[in-house]
């Protein structure tokens, strides 16, 4: 499924398509560090992309934002911090903040069923909690997967369209009893937050979020009508790139993964983070902290975050993919470092490895120890 980019899922996705081949490098564009370390971008592969754009903070400082590669086959210009990308379920990251804040407010509570504030759901879904939910550990059916996302992604469903596609199908599991990466879970957290803040779940992360954080160019893309840089997506069939592959609807992924946004805006984000001004201390710790199944053994994520423990680091991380773009965005909790890196394709060059590559070049330059 697109939209899940989880490890096990997006290594599934390659051994479907085969062994690939990785592409020589596009002409790339000049990068500056925040310390002036000049060529930063030459250090960085485009590993298969047709384009990329990336990002880096820490100690409340940029380290370095820019891009390299086509932002589309007709552009012909090179993207850089500013050019606006799909993120898909990188939008849960949000959700999930914008759920803990409403907790803190004491308009839910994530340990609640969701027909406390969700009516008229299935009669299965009801006693699901929201934390299950935000951990993918309910059991919810799938609404979107490889064989429909092309044809649903296009389309500007409403939440309870997407709840009536998923109303009849089967529980996967029993809630609790395992971790199995969902976006209609998410759904309905957005339904939740809409509810209980009588608000606009777009509205409320504008608001909330993307304003104070001075993320100009983030939001669904109905809204992001000012932005004149836009990436063109492509989606990798195994074989070839397919240029014109369909654009995502706000509704079709909707609190799930409709957002659209630039390096320079989750570099933006991350200081927000790391200042602590929008989210509090406890709503991050939270949502950094492992989620338990039902028989206490952990189920590998946080609430709306993966969580791992890399050589005795919390690192928070979650990826994100369209039919034509995928990300990655890595917290390293314990220092803080986040890094960002947009890819304007889906299928085969693979985010989180190239997170890798660009923590290496920050170390190799010397803008992290």
């Amino acid at each position: 499924m697109i939209l899940a980019h989880s490890p096990d899922r997006r290594c599934s996705r390659r051994r479907f398509i085969g062994a690939l081949a990785i592409t020589p490098l596009l002409g790339s564009r000049m990068s500056l560090a925040a310390d002036g370390a000049p060529d930063f971008a030459s250090r960085l592969s485009l590993a298969g992309t047709p384009g990329m754009a990336w990002g880096a903070v820490s100690g409340g400082r940029v380290l370095t934002a820019g891009g390299k590669g086509t932002a589309g086959v007709a552009d012909g210009f090179a993207p850089d911090a500013d050019t606006v990308f799909e993120v898909g379920s990188l939008t849960k990251t949000f959700t999930a903040s914008l759920i803990f804040q409403l907790e803190e407010e004491g308009k839910l509570r994530i340990d609640a069923p969701v027909d406390t504030y969700v009516k008229h759901l299935p009669d299965r879904w009801r006693n699901l909690t929201l934390s299950q939910f935000l951990s993918h550990t309910s059991g919810l059916p799938e609404y979107l997967d490889q064989t429909n996302f092309r044809r649903l992604m296009p389309l500007d469903l409403t939440p309870r369209d997407i709840v009536a596609m998923a109303a009849n199908l089967p529980l996967r599991f029993g809630a609790g009893v395992r971790h199995e990466y969902n976006n209609l879970g998410f759904i309905l957290l957005g339904m939740t937050a809409e509810a209980v803040s009588g608000k606009p779940y777009w509205d409320e992360l504008q608001r909330r979020f993307f304003t104070p954080a001075g993320m100009a160019s983030t939001g669904p893309r109905n809204r992001l009508s000012h932005a004149t840089r836009y990436a063109s997506g492509h989606f990798w069939d195994g074989n070839r790139y397919d240029d014109d592959p369909p654009r995502s609807a706000p509704g079709s992924t909707w609190s799930a993964g409709g957002l659209l946004s630039t390096a320079a805006d989750m570099n933006r984000w991350s200081l927000a983070l790391d200042s602590g001004r929008i989210l509090s201390m406890d709503v991050r710790r939270r949502m950094w902290t492992q989620a338990r199944l039902a028989n206490g053994a952990p189920a590998g994520w946080g609430y709306g975050w993966q969580i791992e423990t890399i050589e005795g680091r919390t690192i928070a991380s979650h990826g994100g993919g369209t039919a034509g773009f995928s990300c990655w965005y890595r917290r390293d909790v314990s220092r803080p470092l986040s890094t960002i890196v947009l890819t304007n394709q889906n299928g085969r060059a693979d985010p989180k490895t190239m997170t890798d590559a660009l923590l290496k070049a920050l170390a190799t330059t010397r803008l992290v120890k």
